[in-house]
Formats: structure tokens, C-alpha cells, sequence
């Protein structure tokens, strides 16, 4: 984060452009295979990050290449943070203009498409979960419904075969061989073998009537022999082939690689060991091998993946002595601003969890805190705060989250001195208009802008109210120049019309550059019946010394004043 974003805000550049990125490639593995991070996130780091944070040239010691070295981070820290208002560093700089020195990519490198960006914030925010199928993921999930547009489903694939007559299809189905067709107006056919007392060599080659049709085969605990592989090993456009707890020792196992078109390969539950699994290196196309309770050792996985870089091999969860950190209580509150009482939403995946919250300013702990219920209600300016327990793992980080009451609302504004050209938001009532900003683009109309000079509107009513408190909601980027006010006051004027001071206060200023966040500045005093609300806002006049850009005019943001 540096001044030269600042001075972009100040002239006035279209700094909140989308980036450019070249057409993406599509991506080899199935939907129904797919793993969000190997498959959705990594390789967005493989082309646009990779190549300034490897072993050879680690720009701010930051490496990314495994992903014990993503979640160390570099010089600066962490990658990530749900505690953070933009969830950390990495989305703070992805999303900073492409001019801004800190911007990544840098400026003339291949740049993140808004699908790119949204793949990564939602996986960050999902909790950064390496291991994740994104068949795991609830439908309605962000990162589901971006993976459906970004793979095929092994009904959707392209297919250059031709169909099989219907009357054949039709011949091969009973009560234990089910043959179907994956998808309406598709070639694909899916076979499935039931009743293992029922299974003869026999129904597979009865098969081979359709072997050019055959896509996904399922012998799942089926007592198949490794003789019988030979047969499998004509179904040359099989795509996924289950062999799990069958009778397939590994001695003829050669056979599958004539199927050069196999994605995924299940052999748990038999006994294949790494000498015979070893040989599939050479299908190309294989990215999924599922291995648990097999002859193959820990151990010789790590071998395995040493050999093929692209495959992801399924061996079971073994961390019972591991001790796993639980992610944070996830929000489902749709809006921060409580304009009538509010259910507090949280909710948490892991089964057996206990989520206790503060409504104080305290930090939650496993003893004193209450426990999260649905009934918690919300009625006024309260600062949450969530941490999840579970008897064996590590507490989760805390998320925070600031809820704005606005129980008066405003009915006209006259902004006194006129906020930056720049930055006036959607006209006079964007501060009463009810709609919270972002610290990830505040020139989305959301926000006012105030360079050098002191904000002053008034907020005015209908009707006499009788107002107790004002909060001035603000934006704190102090990478772009944006710091608090160094006053505030509030004043009041009845039905006299003259104005009153109500309270005053001078927020404390920041010390050290630090990723932008939101700030609520609240002014309390003694009921008072007005007809007018006005508020000014005094920004710095000359940045610290401190701070990249120092002698230079700060900003002030301000999205929303809330009345109660």
C-alpha cells in the first residue's frame, strides 16, 4: 500500500478499472471431480502469482508454491485473516488499482479476471479449506455455482462418438446391470453393477456391444479379478472407473493404461501396492486415484505425488492424534444495519461445535460467554464478537462484526460544502440512505469523499424527533490517504432553527499503515428534540511523517450518518 494510490484518488484517474487477463484455459478435471483449491484457486496461482513468489525469486519472502508456504505467508504475515475487514493482505492487493505499486499482479502482468477474483475471495472467506470437493459445497454456494461454469460435468463433456442403438441399451439392462444414458441428447453411457452374489465375468463382456459408448463404469464391491481388466481395457472412452473393494489385486493393473481417456480410478479397499499403482503415471488424463485402505503406505503416496504433480490421490482422513484449529463462526446476517430488531445469523459445518459470542467488546472465551442461540436479537449499535469451541480443537480466531442501529431516519440532506467531485456517491441522501460501503471499492457509489476540506450537512426531518445519538460511519485506508476525522462534532436546532452543539469528539489517529477497514464513530448526549441534525467531519490536513505520502491532504469516507 503506498502514496501513489493516494495520489491517484487526488487527480482523479480511473483507478477502479477491471483488469485485463488473457483468455483462460479450460481446466482438464470434471466437475464431479473437482477440489476447489487444486482445482479452482491453484491454478489462478500457477499463472498469475507463481512466477514472482517461487524458490528462485520470492518477492517479500513470499513463496506459494505448496500449501504449507501459502499459509505462512511473507515479510508482511499472513495471506489471509477473516478477522481482517478485507480477509487480509492478498485480497487487499489484488483488488488495490493496477497503477498502485502494491497492486498484484504488478502492473504489465497478466491480470486476474473478476471470475478469478471472485474464486479466491469466496474460497478465503469459505475459510480457506485445501481439501474441500466442491461437490461438498451446499448448491447455492458462491464457489459451486462459479465451478459449474467453469467445468463439465462427465454429462457434459465433449463426446465425438456416436450414439448406441437404443435397442441394444435396452437389451443390456436388468435387475443387476443398470446401462443409462448420462445426459439427454448425450452418447455417454453409465453402467452400474448391483447384487454381488449375481456378478459373472460374463456381464462385462456382454458389454462390449457398447464399449465405444461406455463413459462411467461402477464395480464397486463387486468380486472382480484381475483377468478381468483385459475386458475393462476395451471400454477405450471410460472416463471414470470404480474398482473399489473388488477382487483387483494390482497383478494385471497394466491393463488400464490403454484407457487413455480414464480422469478417475478408485481402488480403495483392495490390495494394490506402489509397484503396481506406480505404472498409471503414464495416463495422462488420470487426476483422481482414490487409495484408502490399500497396500500403498503414506509414505509411497508422497512418491506417487512426487512422480505426477496433477494428480490428487483420495487416502482417507489418519489425523486422529492431529489437533485441527476450527474456522470462525460464519455470518449469515444479510445487512449490518438494524433499522428494526434483527436476529443475529451465525451458523458453523463442523458438527459438535459450540458458538459463543460478547455483545461488551470482550472477547469470547469457553467458560463465561454466552452461548450462541437463534434467539440473540439486535437493536441497537453493538459490536459482535463470535469464536467457535469444540472439545479437542483449537478455538477458532474471532470474527467481529459492528451492527449501525438507524431507528430515525433523515428526510432531507444539504450538504454545505460539496464532497470531491469525484466522490459524491448517488447525490446528498448517500448518507442517509441506508446502504452500507465496502472497503474494497469506494467508488462504487456508496461513499463521499472529502479531500482537504471538512465535510458539513445537515440532516433534516418532517417532524421534531428526539435524537440521543449520532454515528458517523466511515472508511479507515490509510494506504490510499483515507484516515479518520481528526474532530467530529454533532449539532441540533428545533423549531427555532438555531443549531446547538449536541457533542463533539477527535478520533484517535492511526500509527502504522495498515489494510482498510470500517470505523463507526458514535457521539452520545442527553435526549434533545430537534428538527435538524448537522454534522462536520475534519480530515487531516498533512499526512504523518510516518506515512508514505506525508505532508500531503488526507481523505475522509463517509457512507451512511445513523440517527437514533
Amino acid at each position: 500500500i503506498t502514496g501513489h494510490q493516494g495520489a491517484n484518488i487526488t487527480h482523479g484517474e480511473n483507478f477502479l478499472l477491471a483488469p485485463i487477463t488473457p483468455e483462460k484455459t479450460a481446466p482438464k478435471v470434471l466437475l464431479e471431480d473437482a477440489y476447489v483449491f487444486n482445482d479452482m484457486v491453484k491454478p489462478i496461482i500457477q499463472s498469475k502469482c507463481i512466477s514472482c513468489h517461487n524458490s528462485q525469486k520470492a518477492k517479500g519472502n513470499l513463496i506459494m508454491e505448496t500449501e504449507a508456504l501459502l499459509l505462512k505467508g511473507g515479510k508482511n504475515g499472513k495471506l489471509w485473516d477473516l478477522n481482517e475487514a478485507e480477509f487480509g493482505l492478498m485480497l487487499h492487493r489484488l483488488h488495490l488499482p493496477e497503477d498502485a505499486k502494491k497492486h498484484m499482479p504488478p502492473k504489465g502482468k497478466p491480470q486476474l479476471s473478476e471470475e478469478e477474483l471472485q474464486v479466491i475471495y469466496y474460497w478465503v472467506k469459505g475459510g480457506a479449506d485445501f481439501k474441500k470437493k466442491v461437490m461438498d459445497l451446499p448448491e447455492q454456494d458462491t464457489l459451486r455455482i462459479l465451478a459449474a461454469s467453469i467445468f463439465n460435468t462427465i454429462e457434459t463433456d465433449d463426446y465425438s462418438f456416436a450414439a448406441a442403438d437404443e435397442k441394444i441399451i435396452k437389451s443390456l439392462n436388468n435387475n443387476y446391470r443398470v446401462v443409462y444414458p448420462l445426459a439427454q441428447e448425450s452418447p455417454a453411457l453409465g453402467v452400474d453393477f448391483y447384487g454381488v452374489q449375481f456378478y459373472q465375468p460374463k456381464q462385462l463382456e456382454e458389454l462390449l456391444k457398447v464399449k465405444e459408448q461406455v463413459v462411467t463404469l461402477n464395480l464397486n464391491k463387486m468380486p472382480v479379478k484381475d483377468e478381468e481388466l483385459k475386458t475393462i481395457a476395451q471400454f477405450t472412452n471410460l472416463r471414470k472407473l470404480n474398482l473399489s473393494f473388488s477382487g483387483i489385486t494390482g497383478k494385471t493393473i497394466g491393463e488400464l493404461l490403454k484407457l487413455k481417456e480414464l480422469k478417475h480410478l478408485s481402488l480403495s479397499g483392495t490390495t494394490v501396492k506402489l509397484s503396481d499403482v506406480s505404472q498409471l503415471n503414464s495416463l495422462k488424463k488420470l487426476t483422481h486415484l482414490d487409495l484408502w485402505n490399500t497396500n500403498v503406505k503414506d509414505e509411497e503416496i508422497k512418491t506417487l505425488l512426487a512422480a505426477n504433480k496433477t494428480l490428487i490421490i483420495e487416502t482417507g482422513y489418519k489425523g486422529d492424534t492431529d489437533i485441527i484449529k476450527l474456522n470462525a463462526p460464519m455470518l449469515e446476517n444479510e445487512s449490518f444495519v438494524i433499522d428494526t430488531p434483527v436476529h443475529l445469523q451465525l451458523k458453523h459445518f463442523v458438527h459438535g461445535v459450540v458458538v459463543r459470542y460478547t455483545l461488551d467488546g470482550t472477547e469470547p472465551d469457553s467458560l463465561h460467554s454466552p452461548v450462541y442461540d437463534k434467539n440473540v436479537m439486535l437493536t441497537k449499535n453493538v459490536l459482535v464478537k463470535t469464536k467457535a469451541f469444540k472439545p479437542g480443537w483449537i478455538s477458532s480466531d474471532i470474527l467481529e462484526t459492528y451492527f449501525y442501529a438507524a431507528k430515525i431516519k433523515g428526510d432531507t440532506v444539504i450538504n454545505i460544502l460539496p464532497a470531491d467531485s469525484a466522490f459524491r456517491g448517488n447525490g446528498s441522501r448517500t448518507i442517509i440512505d441506508l446502504v452500507k460501503g465496502e472497503t474494497t471499492n469506494f467508488g462504487n457509489g456508496k461513499w463521499v469523499g472529502y479531500h482537504g476540506k471538512k465535510m458539513e450537512s445537515i440532516i433534516g426531518f418532517n417532524t421534531s424527533q428526539t435524537v440521543s445519538s449520532v454515528t458517523l460511519s466511515t472508511l479507515i485506508d490509510i494506504g490510499s490517504y483515507i484516515m479518520p476525522p481528526v474532530s467530529i462534532q454533532v449539532w441540533g436546532a428545533g423549531k427555532d432553527g438555531k443549531y446547538r452543539k449536541l457533542n463533539s469528539l477527535s478520533p484517535a489517529q492511526p500509527t502504522a499503515v495498515s489494510p482498510a477497514y470500517l470505523k463507526g464513530f458514535e457521539m452520545t448526549f442527553a435526549p434533545v428534540t430537534v428538527k435538524a441534525i448537522k454534522i462536520i467531519a475534519v480530515p487531516v490536513a498533512k499526512l504523518p511523517a510516518w506515512h508514505p505520502g506525508k505532508g500531503d491532504k488526507g481523505w475522509i469516507f463517509i457512507d451512511e450518518v445513523f440517527i437514533n
